[in-house]
């Protein structure tokens, strides 16, 4: 790998031979670099995108699953992962070769996460991240073997929040005068939609005859501006029944909307809006202060307290799998076993 003098610019360039993609051969030339070793490195670097074996460092194989998933999934998807891998999984293992990790460096490297003190779910998420890279390097560069072989930590059981339907009326009223804060707040929770999912709807997709609301994208932002995507999941693209009164407010609310596009969102504002909104709120009238996306869980409290069925929940909610409602409120549907006791004391003859 050698690097030549240009010695009328006292500067070092590289020039070499390689086999792109589609199997031609090419040459390639670059100068100006002020080291012989920094033409070299830029060279090296360079030949490793084009590898197709586990000997190239960890940097590289970060290019290779990033320019992979690229077209695989949502744009915010892909930025979250390598927001992660960026900030915590590059700076330890960059120049590491990979075929040369060992389950040993995997777990010094889960030490360091594991003292920073970050929640179990978090560290976990971050775990897998690690874990998937590995995975594409094992299915598409020949690394015989993932050196991640242990679990970084037991996942946490957490007390989800919400608010009670009493809690909500209260934060509702004191919004009333703000006629489109209101309707986005009382759609959230008596739907249990998504942000992202409530800051997409358009007046196409609320069919007020049939009394159904169908939520097929969401509000992302990617890259420094927002954008529509699909839905999180495939059950995520889903029509959900929505009562009268809920419709009477939206449709009292697009009616104040001038010249409304059909097309067009009806909540023409950026996911901060609604956050902002319940701090501000929460502070002025002294009330427990909620994320956005509990009111999901407050969406999910009232079917559970109205007697509906982990399936039905989960389809409302959009969920993948009813494995995840049941993992995220077992603890509420474990409340109703005395009141199901009382109905079992209450049939035998």
């Amino acid at each position: 790998m050698p690097a030549y003098k240009d010695e009328s610019k006292g500067t070092w360039y590289c020039k070499f031979y390689y086999t792109d993609w589609t199997g031609q051969k090419k040459q390639k030339l670059k100068r100006g670099f002020k080291l012989q070793r920094e033409a070299k490195e830029w060279e090296r670097l360079f030949l490793e995108q084009f590898a197709k074996n586990p000997d190239i460092t960890f940097a590289t194989l970060y290019d290779k699953y990033k320019r992979f998933k690229e077209n695989r999934v949502r744009p915010s998807t892909l930025e979250n992962q390598c927001n992660a891998i960026e900030l915590h999984i590059l700076p330890y293992f960059r120049k590491k070769i990979v075929s040369e990790i060992t389950p040993a460096d995997i777990v010094e490297w889960q030490n360091q996460l594991l003292d920073r003190g970050f929640s179990a779910s978090h560290t976990r998420q971050i775990n897998a991240y690690l874990r998937m890279l590995f995975k594409y390097a094992v299915n598409y560069l020949g690394l015989q073997k993932s050196p991640v072989i242990a679990q970084i930590c037991k996942p946490q059981k957490g007390n989800i929040d919400f608010w009670t339907p009493e809690e909500y009326k209260r934060f509702s009223d004191s919004i009333k005068d703000n006629i489109e804060l209101y309707t986005a707040f009382e759609i959230l929770f008596y739907t249990g939609m998504r942000k992202g999912e409530l800051l997409a709807l358009t007046l196409n997709d609320i069919d007020f005859n049939e009394k159904t609301i169908s939520i097929n994208k969401t509000l992302a932002y990617v890259n420094g501006e927002y954008v529509m995507q699909p839905p999180k999941t495939q059950k995520s693209n889903r029509v959900i029944e929505v009562p009268q009164f809920l419709l009477d407010e939206i449709r009292e609310y697009t009616s104040r909307l001038y010249g409304l596009d059909p097309e067009h969102r009806i909540f023409n504002r950026s996911r901060v809006w609604l956050g902002e909104a319940i701090t501000r709120t929460c502070m002025k009238i002294n009330l427990k202060t909620i994320r956005v996306h509990d009111l999901r869980h407050s969406h999910a409290s009232i079917l559970i307290n109205l007697g509906a069925n982990p399936l039905m929940i989960a389809e409302r909610l959009g969920h993948e799998d009813v494995k995840v409602t049941m993992n995220t409120y077992s603890h509420l549907f474990e409340s109703h076993q005395k009141e199901i006791i009382e109905k079992l004391e209450k049939i035998k003859f």
